[in-house]
């Protein structure tokens, strides 16, 4: 079964520039760049993130844009990452000064986690076994 998971954002370029360089994705993953189709494809395994930009977004789902734009963006959502090099992503986290919201070391469940927003308020906990 593959998953496909659609989120507004307002800039492809520093989307893209977050998960790459920040979290620590491979370029590879970004499997396709449309800017004059306003998405960028991350691709990982059986589930696919498209982040279409909120203009795209809002020509071709203006009532569901409408609902969208009432709240904050990334409201309710949670992007679990398993993983992850953690050491790595609070470098690159500190490296660029993004705030890390939480961090726990659970040792009931043998793993870390690391929670940051992306640049569009989207939660992403990423974690690590122990």
């Amino acid at each position: 079964m593959n998953m496909n998971l659609t989120l507004a954002v307002k800039d492809l370029e520093i989307t893209e520039h977050f998960y790459r360089d920040v979290i620590g994705f491979p370029a590879g993953v970004f499997s396709r760049r449309r800017e004059d189709k306003g998405f960028l494809l991350l691709s990982l395994e059986n589930i696919c993130i498209v982040f279409q930009h909120c203009s795209a977004f809002e020509r071709q789902h203006p009532a569901l844009y409408q609902n969208l734009s009432r709240t904050a963006w990334g409201t309710g959502v949670q992007l679990e990452l398993g993983g992850v090099d953690l050491d790595q992503v609070e470098r690159s986290v500190s490296r660029v000064g993004w705030p890390i919201i939480y961090e726990l070391e659970d040792q009931e469940h043998q793993r870390r986690e690391l929670w940051v927003q992306d640049p569009d308020g989207y939660l992403l906990v990423l974690n690590q076994d122990i």
